[in-house]
Protein backbone atom coordinates (compact mmCIF):
# COMPACT_ATOMS: atom_id res chain seq x y z
CA UNK A 1 0.00 0.00 0.00
CA UNK A 2 2.75 2.30 0.87
CA UNK A 3 4.73 1.79 -2.45
CA UNK A 4 1.41 2.50 -4.41
CA UNK A 5 0.79 5.46 -3.02
CA UNK A 6 4.05 6.74 -3.40
CA UNK A 7 3.61 5.74 -7.09
CA UNK A 8 0.40 7.50 -7.34
CA UNK A 9 1.67 10.51 -6.15
CA UNK A 10 4.41 10.58 -8.29
CA UNK A 11 2.37 10.48 -11.53
CA UNK A 12 -0.50 12.70 -10.29
CA UNK A 13 -2.05 15.05 -13.30
CA UNK A 14 -2.32 18.22 -13.05
CA UNK A 15 -5.55 19.84 -12.72
CA UNK A 16 -6.76 22.11 -15.85
CA UNK A 17 -9.05 24.38 -16.24
CA UNK A 18 -10.62 26.48 -18.79
CA UNK A 19 -12.88 29.29 -17.92
CA UNK A 20 -14.57 32.12 -20.08
CA UNK A 21 -16.64 35.47 -19.03
CA UNK A 22 -17.92 38.57 -20.32
CA UNK A 23 -17.63 41.51 -18.66
CA UNK A 24 -19.74 44.48 -19.85
CA UNK A 25 -18.78 48.12 -20.37
CA UNK A 26 -20.25 49.30 -16.99
CA UNK A 27 -17.68 47.16 -14.97
CA UNK A 28 -15.07 49.46 -16.65
CA UNK A 29 -12.99 50.88 -13.59
CA UNK A 30 -14.00 48.33 -10.67
CA UNK A 31 -12.59 44.66 -10.05
CA UNK A 32 -13.57 41.30 -11.02
CA UNK A 33 -12.82 38.24 -9.31
CA UNK A 34 -12.54 34.53 -10.86
CA UNK A 35 -12.98 31.95 -7.83
CA UNK A 36 -11.04 29.05 -8.69
CA UNK A 37 -10.13 25.92 -6.03
CA UNK A 38 -6.49 24.89 -5.15
CA UNK A 39 -6.25 21.66 -3.69
CA UNK A 40 -3.41 20.07 -1.55
CA UNK A 41 -0.53 19.27 -2.92
CA UNK A 42 -0.20 21.75 -5.45
CA UNK A 43 3.49 22.67 -6.45
CA UNK A 44 2.60 25.82 -9.18
CA UNK A 45 -0.07 27.47 -10.45
CA UNK A 46 0.33 29.05 -13.51
CA UNK A 47 -2.14 31.60 -15.76
CA UNK A 48 -2.82 32.29 -19.33
CA UNK A 49 -5.15 34.53 -20.04
CA UNK A 50 -6.43 36.70 -23.44
CA UNK A 51 -9.59 38.86 -24.29
CA UNK A 52 -11.73 40.40 -27.36
CA UNK A 53 -10.41 43.39 -28.87
CA UNK A 54 -7.19 43.41 -27.02
CA UNK A 55 -5.84 46.56 -28.16
CA UNK A 56 -9.00 48.09 -30.24
CA UNK A 57 -10.50 49.58 -27.00
CA UNK A 58 -10.67 46.74 -24.96
CA UNK A 59 -7.62 46.78 -22.15
CA UNK A 60 -7.75 44.46 -19.25
CA UNK A 61 -5.55 44.21 -16.47
CA UNK A 62 -4.56 41.17 -14.47
CA UNK A 63 -3.22 40.16 -10.48
CA UNK A 64 -3.99 37.05 -8.44
CA UNK A 65 -5.06 36.78 -4.56
CA UNK A 66 -5.00 33.65 -2.87
CA UNK A 67 -6.70 31.81 0.29
CA UNK A 68 -6.75 34.63 2.62
CA UNK A 69 -8.97 36.22 0.32
CA UNK A 70 -9.26 39.88 -1.60
CA UNK A 71 -10.97 41.73 1.05
CA UNK A 72 -10.26 45.60 1.16
CA UNK A 73 -7.61 46.15 3.61
CA UNK A 74 -7.87 49.56 6.04
CA UNK A 75 -5.98 51.87 7.62
CA UNK A 76 -4.61 49.43 10.58
CA UNK A 77 -5.21 46.17 8.93
CA UNK A 78 -2.40 45.69 6.07
CA UNK A 79 -3.21 42.03 6.01
CA UNK A 80 -3.61 41.45 1.88
CA UNK A 81 -4.55 37.61 0.02
CA UNK A 82 -2.50 39.60 -3.21
CA UNK A 83 0.19 37.27 -4.54
CA UNK A 84 0.98 39.54 -7.35
CA UNK A 85 -0.06 42.17 -10.42
CA UNK A 86 1.60 42.84 -13.69
CA UNK A 87 -1.63 44.88 -15.38
CA UNK A 88 -1.99 44.62 -18.86
CA UNK A 89 1.81 43.98 -19.04
CA UNK A 90 1.83 40.20 -19.01
CA UNK A 91 -0.59 37.44 -20.58
CA UNK A 92 0.44 35.05 -18.08
CA UNK A 93 2.55 33.93 -14.69
CA UNK A 94 3.30 31.03 -12.83
CA UNK A 95 3.42 30.94 -8.79
CA UNK A 96 5.39 27.94 -7.49
CA UNK A 97 6.83 27.20 -4.18
CA UNK A 98 10.09 28.61 -5.22
CA UNK A 99 9.51 31.00 -8.01
CA UNK A 100 7.48 32.94 -9.73
CA UNK A 101 6.81 35.25 -12.62
CA UNK A 102 8.06 38.70 -12.18
CA UNK A 103 5.36 40.62 -10.57
CA UNK A 104 4.28 37.64 -8.71
CA UNK A 105 5.12 36.33 -5.22
CA UNK A 106 6.69 32.85 -4.43
CA UNK A 107 6.04 30.51 -2.06
CA UNK A 108 3.81 28.03 -0.34
CA UNK A 109 0.43 27.38 -2.36
CA UNK A 110 -2.01 26.69 0.40
CA UNK A 111 -4.88 24.95 -0.52
CA UNK A 112 -8.23 26.84 -0.52
CA UNK A 113 -10.51 29.10 -3.04
CA UNK A 114 -8.11 31.65 -4.83
CA UNK A 115 -9.16 34.46 -7.29
CA UNK A 116 -8.09 35.75 -10.17
CA UNK A 117 -8.67 39.41 -10.33
CA UNK A 118 -9.47 41.52 -13.90
CA UNK A 119 -9.16 45.09 -14.14
CA UNK A 120 -11.26 46.40 -17.34
CA UNK A 121 -9.50 49.85 -17.82
CA UNK A 122 -11.47 49.99 -21.02
CA UNK A 123 -14.11 48.85 -23.08
CA UNK A 124 -16.27 48.79 -26.49
CA UNK A 125 -19.41 49.03 -26.36
CA UNK A 126 -19.67 45.54 -26.49
CA UNK A 127 -18.06 44.43 -23.69
CA UNK A 128 -15.00 42.02 -22.83
CA UNK A 129 -14.93 38.42 -23.82
CA UNK A 130 -12.12 37.19 -22.22
CA UNK A 131 -10.66 33.46 -21.81
CA UNK A 132 -8.73 32.30 -19.26
CA UNK A 133 -6.44 28.60 -18.82
CA UNK A 134 -5.36 27.57 -15.34
CA UNK A 135 -2.74 24.78 -14.44
CA UNK A 136 -1.82 23.61 -11.41
CA UNK A 137 1.11 21.20 -11.27
CA UNK A 138 1.60 18.88 -7.82
CA UNK A 139 4.52 17.90 -6.31
CA UNK A 140 7.12 18.14 -2.98
CA UNK A 141 9.97 19.88 -2.50
CA UNK A 142 12.39 20.52 -0.11
CA UNK A 143 13.61 24.23 -1.33
CA UNK A 144 10.88 26.91 -0.51
CA UNK A 145 11.51 30.63 -1.77
CA UNK A 146 13.23 32.75 0.71
CA UNK A 147 13.03 36.55 0.46
CA UNK A 148 16.12 38.72 -0.24
CA UNK A 149 15.45 41.93 1.09
CA UNK A 150 18.28 44.72 0.47
CA UNK A 151 19.90 46.60 3.52
CA UNK A 152 18.41 50.14 4.30
CA UNK A 153 20.94 51.09 6.44
CA UNK A 154 24.40 51.36 5.06
CA UNK A 155 26.58 53.24 7.39
CA UNK A 156 26.53 52.72 11.27
CA UNK A 157 25.16 56.35 12.24
CA UNK A 158 22.86 57.05 14.47
CA UNK A 159 19.40 58.34 13.25
CA UNK A 160 19.43 61.09 15.01
CA UNK A 161 23.34 61.84 14.76
CA UNK A 162 24.07 65.71 14.25
CA UNK A 163 25.99 64.75 11.41
CA UNK A 164 23.62 65.34 8.18
CA UNK A 165 24.75 64.35 4.40
CA UNK A 166 23.32 65.42 0.91
CA UNK A 167 22.33 62.21 -0.33
CA UNK A 168 21.75 62.15 -4.31
CA UNK A 169 19.00 60.09 -5.46
CA UNK A 170 16.06 58.84 -7.58
CA UNK A 171 12.47 58.01 -5.87
CA UNK A 172 10.41 56.68 -9.29
CA UNK A 173 12.46 53.39 -11.15
CA UNK A 174 10.94 50.66 -12.66
CA UNK A 175 12.51 46.79 -14.11
CA UNK A 176 10.57 43.98 -15.43
CA UNK A 177 9.15 43.13 -11.73
CA UNK A 178 6.39 45.56 -13.18
CA UNK A 179 6.31 46.92 -16.54
CA UNK A 180 9.45 48.00 -17.30
CA UNK A 181 12.28 46.52 -19.22
CA UNK A 182 15.48 46.69 -17.41
CA UNK A 183 16.49 44.55 -15.56
CA UNK A 184 17.35 44.72 -11.80
CA UNK A 185 20.98 44.29 -11.75
CA UNK A 186 20.64 47.26 -15.09
CA UNK A 187 19.06 49.95 -13.02
CA UNK A 188 21.62 49.28 -10.61
CA UNK A 189 24.28 49.61 -12.58
CA UNK A 190 23.00 53.02 -14.40
CA UNK A 191 22.64 54.52 -10.68
CA UNK A 192 26.06 53.15 -9.69
CA UNK A 193 27.48 55.24 -12.94
CA UNK A 194 25.05 58.27 -12.16
CA UNK A 195 27.10 58.41 -8.69
CA UNK A 196 24.21 58.05 -6.86
CA UNK A 197 24.04 57.25 -3.23
CA UNK A 198 20.58 55.62 -3.49
CA UNK A 199 17.69 54.45 -5.36
CA UNK A 200 13.60 53.25 -4.74
CA UNK A 201 12.52 50.63 -7.15
CA UNK A 202 8.74 51.57 -6.81
CA UNK A 203 6.93 48.36 -9.11
CA UNK A 204 3.07 48.55 -9.53
CA UNK A 205 0.94 47.58 -7.25
CA UNK A 206 3.64 44.44 -6.23
CA UNK A 207 6.76 44.06 -3.87
CA UNK A 208 7.70 41.09 -5.88
CA UNK A 209 11.17 43.00 -6.39
CA UNK A 210 11.41 43.82 -3.40
CA UNK A 211 11.63 40.01 -2.39
CA UNK A 212 14.82 40.29 -4.72
CA UNK A 213 16.57 43.15 -4.98
CA UNK A 214 18.91 42.44 -2.20
CA UNK A 215 20.54 39.71 -4.43
CA UNK A 216 21.87 42.48 -6.74
CA UNK A 217 22.87 45.41 -3.68
CA UNK A 218 26.02 46.66 -4.05
CA UNK A 219 28.37 48.01 -1.39
CA UNK A 220 27.62 51.59 -2.08
CA UNK A 221 24.15 51.92 -3.08
CA UNK A 222 20.78 52.12 -0.59
CA UNK A 223 18.10 50.57 -2.20
CA UNK A 224 14.61 51.54 -0.71
CA UNK A 225 11.67 50.17 -0.12
CA UNK A 226 8.74 51.29 -2.30
CA UNK A 227 5.20 50.52 -4.41
CA UNK A 228 4.08 52.71 -6.98
CA UNK A 229 0.19 52.61 -6.28
CA UNK A 230 -1.52 52.22 -9.03
CA UNK A 231 -5.42 53.00 -8.93
CA UNK A 232 -7.88 53.98 -11.54
CA UNK A 233 -7.15 57.78 -10.75
CA UNK A 234 -3.86 58.49 -10.23
CA UNK A 235 -0.15 56.80 -9.36
CA UNK A 236 1.51 57.51 -5.68
CA UNK A 237 4.54 56.52 -4.59
CA UNK A 238 4.62 54.52 -0.88
CA UNK A 239 7.89 55.17 -0.13
CA UNK A 240 9.80 53.25 2.73
CA UNK A 241 7.98 50.19 3.16
CA UNK A 242 8.25 47.43 5.27
CA UNK A 243 9.17 44.05 4.48
CA UNK A 244 6.60 42.41 3.00
CA UNK A 245 3.95 45.40 2.87
CA UNK A 246 1.59 45.97 0.14
CA UNK A 247 -0.46 49.39 -0.06
CA UNK A 248 -4.26 48.85 -1.33
CA UNK A 249 -4.70 50.46 -4.28
CA UNK A 250 -8.68 49.36 -5.62
CA UNK A 251 -10.64 52.31 -4.69
CA UNK A 252 -12.77 55.46 -5.95
CA UNK A 253 -12.63 59.41 -5.16
CA UNK A 254 -14.59 59.25 -1.92
CA UNK A 255 -14.13 55.64 -0.57
CA UNK A 256 -14.23 55.53 2.94
CA UNK A 257 -11.70 53.18 3.36
CA UNK A 258 -10.50 54.40 0.02
CA UNK A 259 -6.92 56.27 -0.40
CA UNK A 260 -6.89 58.04 2.91
CA UNK A 261 -7.00 54.32 4.70
CA UNK A 262 -4.22 53.25 2.13
CA UNK A 263 -2.37 56.72 2.83
CA UNK A 264 -2.43 55.36 6.22
CA UNK A 265 -1.03 52.24 6.09
CA UNK A 266 1.84 53.87 4.75
CA UNK A 267 2.14 56.42 7.30
CA UNK A 268 2.03 53.69 10.19
CA UNK A 269 5.02 52.00 8.97
CA UNK A 270 6.88 55.21 8.68
CA UNK A 271 6.83 56.08 5.18
CA UNK A 272 5.89 59.00 2.70
CA UNK A 273 3.15 59.84 0.16
CA UNK A 274 4.14 61.27 -2.92
CA UNK A 275 2.17 61.86 -5.62
CA UNK A 276 3.19 60.61 -8.83
CA UNK A 277 3.19 62.89 -11.96
CA UNK A 278 -0.36 64.23 -11.30
CA UNK A 279 -0.70 66.04 -14.80
CA UNK A 280 0.38 63.54 -16.99
CA UNK A 281 -1.00 63.04 -20.31
CA UNK A 282 -1.90 59.35 -19.57
CA UNK A 283 -5.63 58.14 -19.17
CA UNK A 284 -6.11 57.29 -15.75
CA UNK A 285 -2.20 58.16 -14.67
CA UNK A 286 -3.18 61.96 -13.92
CA UNK A 287 -4.26 62.71 -10.60
CA UNK A 288 -8.29 62.90 -9.45
CA UNK A 289 -7.71 61.40 -6.21
CA UNK A 290 -8.12 63.80 -3.16
CA UNK A 291 -4.92 66.01 -2.10
CA UNK A 292 -5.37 65.87 1.88
CA UNK A 293 -3.81 63.02 2.48
CA UNK A 294 -0.18 63.42 0.57
CA UNK A 295 3.39 64.52 2.09
CA UNK A 296 4.99 65.15 -1.54
CA UNK A 297 4.25 65.95 -4.80
CA UNK A 298 6.73 64.19 -7.99
CA UNK A 299 6.51 68.08 -9.24
CA UNK A 300 9.36 66.46 -11.72
CA UNK A 301 8.95 63.17 -13.77
CA UNK A 302 11.83 61.95 -16.08
CA UNK A 303 12.57 64.58 -19.01
CA UNK A 304 11.29 68.24 -18.24
CA UNK A 305 7.88 68.54 -20.38
CA UNK A 306 4.66 70.77 -19.86
CA UNK A 307 2.97 68.52 -17.93
CA UNK A 308 5.78 68.93 -15.03
CA UNK A 309 5.33 72.74 -14.90
CA UNK A 310 1.64 72.00 -13.52
CA UNK A 311 2.54 69.71 -11.56
CA UNK A 312 5.17 72.94 -10.50
CA UNK A 313 1.99 75.51 -10.25
CA UNK A 314 -0.01 73.76 -8.34
CA UNK A 315 2.73 73.15 -5.57
CA UNK A 316 3.21 76.37 -5.42
CA UNK A 317 -0.68 76.77 -5.27
CA UNK A 318 -0.76 74.74 -1.68
CA UNK A 319 2.79 76.36 -0.56
CA UNK A 320 0.40 80.08 -1.01
CA UNK A 321 -1.98 78.35 0.62
CA UNK A 322 -0.09 77.53 3.87
CA UNK A 323 0.28 73.87 2.73
CA UNK A 324 3.99 72.78 3.68
CA UNK A 325 4.30 69.25 0.82
CA UNK A 326 7.63 68.60 -0.31
CA UNK A 327 8.45 68.33 -3.70
CA UNK A 328 10.65 65.41 -5.30
CA UNK A 329 11.45 64.31 -8.44
CA UNK A 330 11.68 60.63 -10.20
CA UNK A 331 13.28 59.29 -13.71
CA UNK A 332 10.31 57.04 -13.60
CA UNK A 333 12.86 55.18 -15.98
CA UNK A 334 11.32 52.04 -17.47
CA UNK A 335 13.53 50.84 -20.55
CA UNK A 336 16.26 52.41 -22.87
CA UNK A 337 16.75 55.06 -23.25
CA UNK A 338 15.13 56.24 -20.02
CA UNK A 339 17.88 57.99 -18.13
CA UNK A 340 18.21 56.73 -14.61
CA UNK A 341 18.05 59.99 -12.10
CA UNK A 342 16.68 62.56 -14.31
CA UNK A 343 15.93 64.33 -12.78
CA UNK A 344 18.03 63.84 -8.91
CA UNK A 345 16.75 64.15 -5.98
CA UNK A 346 19.14 65.47 -3.66
CA UNK A 347 17.72 64.65 0.01
CA UNK A 348 19.79 65.99 3.46
CA UNK A 349 19.93 62.86 5.74
CA UNK A 350 20.79 62.22 9.32
CA UNK A 351 22.47 59.05 8.01
CA UNK A 352 22.92 56.87 5.08
CA UNK A 353 19.83 55.02 5.57
CA UNK A 354 15.98 54.45 4.30
CA UNK A 355 14.33 56.11 7.93
CA UNK A 356 16.51 59.20 7.88
CA UNK A 357 16.25 59.92 3.86
CA UNK A 358 12.47 59.55 4.26
CA UNK A 359 12.67 61.55 7.05
CA UNK A 360 15.09 64.18 5.45
CA UNK A 361 12.04 64.14 2.27
CA UNK A 362 9.13 64.86 4.48
CA UNK A 363 10.71 67.82 6.12
CA UNK A 364 11.37 69.35 2.57
CA UNK A 365 15.65 69.10 2.81
CA UNK A 366 15.44 68.34 -0.47
CA UNK A 367 16.16 69.50 -4.23
CA UNK A 368 15.89 68.25 -7.73
CA UNK A 369 18.73 68.66 -10.80
CA UNK A 370 18.70 67.69 -13.65
CA UNK A 371 22.08 66.03 -13.56
CA UNK A 372 23.65 64.35 -10.81
CA UNK A 373 26.70 66.42 -10.56
CA UNK A 374 24.92 70.11 -10.08
CA UNK A 375 24.22 71.26 -6.96
CA UNK A 376 21.85 73.73 -4.93
CA UNK A 377 22.28 75.26 -1.67
CA UNK A 378 19.66 78.02 -0.02
CA UNK A 379 20.10 79.18 3.44
CA UNK A 380 19.66 82.16 5.03
CA UNK A 381 21.22 83.50 8.52
CA UNK A 382 18.50 83.43 11.61
CA UNK A 383 20.12 84.66 15.01
CA UNK A 384 23.67 83.17 13.68
CA UNK A 385 22.10 79.95 12.98
CA UNK A 386 22.18 79.04 8.69
CA UNK A 387 18.76 77.42 8.21
CA UNK A 388 17.96 75.91 4.94
CA UNK A 389 15.80 74.35 2.54
CA UNK A 390 12.24 73.06 4.43
CA UNK A 391 13.40 75.09 7.49
CA UNK A 392 10.90 77.76 9.38
CA UNK A 393 13.01 80.80 10.52
CA UNK A 394 11.18 83.36 12.62
CA UNK A 395 10.42 86.71 10.47
CA UNK A 396 11.92 88.97 13.05
CA UNK A 397 15.75 87.32 12.87
CA UNK A 398 16.35 87.22 9.06
CA UNK A 399 14.64 91.41 9.18
CA UNK A 400 17.05 92.95 6.61
CA UNK A 401 19.04 89.66 5.65
CA UNK A 402 18.83 87.75 2.64
CA UNK A 403 18.54 84.41 1.31
CA UNK A 404 21.51 82.81 -0.61
CA UNK A 405 21.48 80.16 -3.68
CA UNK A 406 25.08 78.30 -3.91
CA UNK A 407 25.10 77.16 -7.72
CA UNK A 408 27.04 74.86 -9.42
CA UNK A 409 26.75 73.15 -12.74
CA UNK A 410 24.33 76.42 -13.90
CA UNK A 411 26.29 78.72 -16.37
CA UNK A 412 24.47 80.71 -18.38
CA UNK A 413 20.84 79.53 -16.88
CA UNK A 414 18.15 81.69 -15.55
CA UNK A 415 18.52 81.57 -11.60
CA UNK A 416 14.99 82.70 -10.34
CA UNK A 417 13.47 83.49 -6.39
CA UNK A 418 9.82 82.60 -6.42
CA UNK A 419 7.87 83.88 -2.97
CA UNK A 420 4.04 83.70 -2.12
CA UNK A 421 4.11 87.20 -4.09
CA UNK A 422 5.23 84.64 -6.99
CA UNK A 423 8.74 85.61 -9.14
CA UNK A 424 10.53 87.62 -7.01
CA UNK A 425 13.69 88.23 -9.53
CA UNK A 426 15.53 86.22 -12.33
CA UNK A 427 19.06 86.42 -13.04
CA UNK A 428 21.49 84.90 -15.25
CA UNK A 429 24.11 82.69 -13.61
CA UNK A 430 27.29 83.78 -14.73
CA UNK A 431 29.26 80.92 -13.24
CA UNK A 432 29.61 78.64 -10.34
CA UNK A 433 28.82 81.11 -7.33
CA UNK A 434 26.45 82.59 -4.72
CA UNK A 435 23.21 84.83 -5.41
CA UNK A 436 21.10 86.78 -2.67
CA UNK A 437 17.75 87.98 -2.95
CA UNK A 438 15.91 90.26 0.00
CA UNK A 439 13.08 88.11 2.51
CA UNK A 440 11.52 90.98 3.86
CA UNK A 441 7.78 90.59 3.85
CA UNK A 442 7.84 86.94 2.58
CA UNK A 443 5.86 83.77 3.73
CA UNK A 444 8.59 81.75 1.97
CA UNK A 445 11.31 81.53 -0.83
CA UNK A 446 12.16 79.07 -3.08
CA UNK A 447 14.96 78.74 -6.02
CA UNK A 448 14.39 78.00 -10.17
CA UNK A 449 17.04 77.65 -12.43
CA UNK A 450 15.87 77.40 -15.87
CA UNK A 451 17.19 77.23 -19.25
CA UNK A 452 16.45 79.36 -22.23
CA UNK A 453 13.19 77.39 -23.34
CA UNK A 454 11.90 77.60 -19.50
CA UNK A 455 12.84 73.94 -18.82
CA UNK A 456 13.25 73.48 -15.75
CA UNK A 457 17.54 72.81 -14.65
CA UNK A 458 17.36 72.77 -10.37
CA UNK A 459 14.04 73.25 -8.20
CA UNK A 460 14.75 73.52 -4.57
CA UNK A 461 12.22 73.38 -1.66
CA UNK A 462 10.85 76.17 -0.01
CA UNK A 463 12.40 78.19 3.63
CA UNK A 464 9.76 79.43 5.83
CA UNK A 465 9.23 81.87 7.58
CA UNK A 466 6.81 82.46 10.42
Amino acid sequence: MLAWAAVTTAVKCPVKMNLTGHIDPDQVMTFVYQPFEVPAGVASISALYSYSQKGQGNALDIGIFDQRGYEMMDAHNGTSGSRGWSGGFRDNFTISTTWATPGYNAGPIVPGTWNIVFGPYSSTTEGIDWQLNIEMRFGSSDEWFSPAYTTVSLDPVPYFAEEQRWLRGDFHLHTVYSDGQYLPEEQIANAIDRKLDFMFFSEHNTDSGIEIYGVYQPENLLIGRAIEVTTRHGHWNALGLDRGQIIEWRYHPGDEAGYPAAAEQVHRAGGLVSINHPFTACDRCDWTLDWDNHDAIEVWNGPWDATDQLAVEKWQEFLVEGRRYTAIGGSDAHRNPDVTALPTTVVLSRGWNQAAIIDGARKGFAYMVKEPDMTMALTIDGGGITYHMGQTVKADSVAGKNAKLSLVGFAGNVASWVSDKGYVSNTTVDGDGTLEVAVQGMKFVRAEVRDASGNALGLTNPIYFS
